[in-house]
């Protein structure tokens, strides 16, 4: 997997800047859904699972100000990796990671624990999702550093 671009990270971290345009966009505990309202799910590749415990890719349409479509931070970060890299978003481990990275020092989230754990692949990202979850944690809060990566990465690019 290929490490983005400074281009290609400042092109993602706009897409999840503008993902959580609204509170209701912004999902705790879970992965989020996609525009049908089905979970979005991660384990052994990027799917929905239907009432017949089939899997499908998720429907990702025109986002509706009705469509359910929401995300935690996480999974905003890894499906917009996907995207702008043309990968499968489960396959974009390395990539995602090196965002999370960005998102975890300007949050200044501490990853050191989870970094040091070897069965620990996604440290970033993990400590991201736990930061996500936690119930203290506001819209605001990933508004606010959404945007502060979109003005960092670009920043760092000029």
């Amino acid at each position: 997997m290929q490490t983005p671009s400074p281009e290609q990270m400042l092109e993602i971290a706009r897409r999840v800047h503008e993902t959580f345009d609204r509170p209701r966009r912004w999902h705790q505990g879970g992965w989020g859904r996609d525009d049908d309202g089905d979970v979005i799910e991660f384990d052994g590749g990027f799917h929905v699972v239907d009432n017949d415990e089939v899997r499908h890719p998720p429907a990702f349409r025109l986002a509706t100000p009705e469509s359910p479509r929401c995300f935690c931070l996480g999974a905003a970060i890894r499906i917009h990796t996907g995207s702008v890299l043309r990968h499968d978003a489960s396959n974009t481990g390395e990539a995602t990671e090196s965002l999370c990275a960005v998102y975890t020092g300007l949050a200044g989230i501490d990853t050191g624990d989870r970094e040091r754990d070897a069965a620990d692949f996604e440290p970033h990202l993990n400590s991201l999702i736990e930061w996500n979850d936690s119930e203290e944690r506001s819209f605001g809060d990933i508004r606010d550093l959404a945007a502060a990566v979109l003005r960092h990465l670009d920043a760092q690019r000029r």
